[in-house]
C-alpha cells in the first residue's frame, strides 16, 4: 500500500500503528513501513500469505547471478529468492538469540561461498559448529581460541597488504576486477567468526585488529561475517558497526538488542525460527526474509562436490 500523508500527520505515527494494522489485516508478520522521500509517500508492506523456507539446493539451482562472493540469504516476504554479493557489503553482522536460526544461516553462507571457490577462514570458540569444514581445501583454517583468532586476523592483514601491492603493480583497482580479467588470480576471501562475544570479552584488542582489516579489506577481496548471540553495545561497539554496513537481526530478546544491530527496533517482534531483518548499504529500511532450510549439512556438502584435503582435522594457519 502507498499512503500520502495529510499535512501535519507525522510518519512516526504510522510506525507506532504497524502492529495494529497487521492485526486488522490478518498479516503473517508485523508490517513494515518505508518512507519514499522523493515521491512523498509512505510504503506499507503487508505479508498476507506465509512463505515457505527454500532449501539450499533450491537456491543453488536457481542462482543465476555472477557475484564475486555470493551468499544465499533466503526468501523475501514477496516470495523472491535473495542473493547478495558479500564483497559489495562488504562486511556483515549477524545477531540472534539461541534457537533463532543463526547457525543454519551461517552454514548457508559458508556453503554458498565454498561453491564460488572462495577461501575461508573460520573461527569457532564452541569447537563443534565449523569442525566439518576443516577437511576441505578451500578452508584455510579453523580457529578455536582467542590466540588463534588473533593469529588469523594478523595473517589476513598480511594477505591484504600483499594483494594491494599486486593490484598496484598490475594496475587494477580491486581484487574482483583483477579476478574477472585474470580468472583465478584473486579469489574472494572471507573470515567468518561465530560467537564473537566469547572472543571479544576475553581480549578487547581483537576489536581494533578486526577494524583495521575491515576498513580496507573490500578492495583486496577480503570480507568478514561476524555472528553473535549477545548483541550488546560492549560486544558490537561503535568501532565495529562503523565498518560493518551489512546487518542481519534474527529473533532478539529486546528492542535494545535490535537497535544495537539495526539501529532501529523490530527484530524483537520476530516470533519464528529462521526469520530475520536484513539491512545493507543500499536500502533505508530492513528487508524481512526467511533463511534457507538445511536438513542435513553433510549431505548438502557432498552434493556440492568440493575438493577434500588429504589431511583431516582442524588446520592451523601455519599449515600443521
Amino acid at each position: 500500500y502507498y499512503i500520502r500523508l495529510a499535512p501535519g500527520v507525522r510518519a512516526s505515527k504510522l510506525d507506532r500503528l504497524l502492529e495494529d494494522v497487521g492485526l486488522a489485516l490478518g498479516a503473517q508478520s508485523v508490517p513494515t513501513g518505508t518512507l519514499l522521500m522523493k515521491k512523498g509517500l509512505y510504503k506499507l508492506s503487508v505479508q498476507r500469505e506465509e512463505v515457505a523456507s527454500p532449501t539450499f539446493s533450491q537456491m543453488l539451482s536457481e542462482y543465476k547471478e555472477d557475484f564475486y562472493a555470493p551468499i544465499f540469504v533466503g526468501v523475501s516476504e514477496s516470495g523472491s529468492l535473495i542473493y547478495k554479493d558479500l564483497n559489495k557489503l562488504p562486511n556483515l553482522i549477524v545477531g540472534g538469540t539461541t534457537g533463532s536460526g543463526k547457525s543454519v544461516l551461517l552454514h548457508s553462507f559458508i556453503m554458498s561461498l565454498l561453491k564460488s571457490d572462495a577461501k575461508l577462514y573460520l573461527c569457532d570458540p564452541k569447537m563443534v559448529e565449523f569442525q566439518r569444514y576443516s577437511r576441505y581445501n578451500a578452508v584455510n583454517s579453523v580457529a578455536n581460541s582467542v590466540l588463534e583468532t588473533s593469529a588469523v586476523i594478523a595473517e589476513l592483514t598480511k594477505l591484504m597488504n600483499s594483494r594491494f601491492s599486486a593490484l598496484r603493480k598490475k594496475g587494477f583497482r580491486s581484487a574482483s576486477e583483477m579476478h574477472k580479467q585474470i580468472p583465478g588470480s584473486m579469489p574472494p576471501v572471507c573470515l567468518i567468526i561465530d560467537e564473537w562475544a566469547d572472543l571479544v570479552l576475553q581480549d578487547k584488542s581483537l576489536q581494533r585488529q578486526l577494524a583495521i582489516l575491515a576498513q580496507k579489506g573490500r578492495a583486496a577481496g577480503i570480507s568478514i561475517i561476524l555472528a553473535t548471540q549477545r548483541p550488546a553495545a560492549s560486544v558490537i561497539s561503535g568501532l565495529i558497526k562503523a565498518n560493518f554496513p551489512g546487518r542481519i537481526a534474527l529473533r532478539v530478546a529486546s528492542a535494545v538488542d535490535s537497535r544495537v544491530i539495526l539501529d532501529k527496533s523490530g527484530a524483537e517482534k520476530i516470533d519464528d525460527i529462521g526469520m530475520g531483518l536484513m539491512l545493507d548499504a543500499t536500502g533505508s529500511a530492513p528487508l524481512l526474509f526467511r533463511a534457507p532450510n538445511i536438513q542435513n549439512i553433510d549431505s548438502e556438502l557432498k552434493a556440492l562436490g568440493l575438493k577434500k584435503s588429504r589431511v583431516s582435522g582442524i588446520f592451523s594457519i601455519f599449515g600443521f
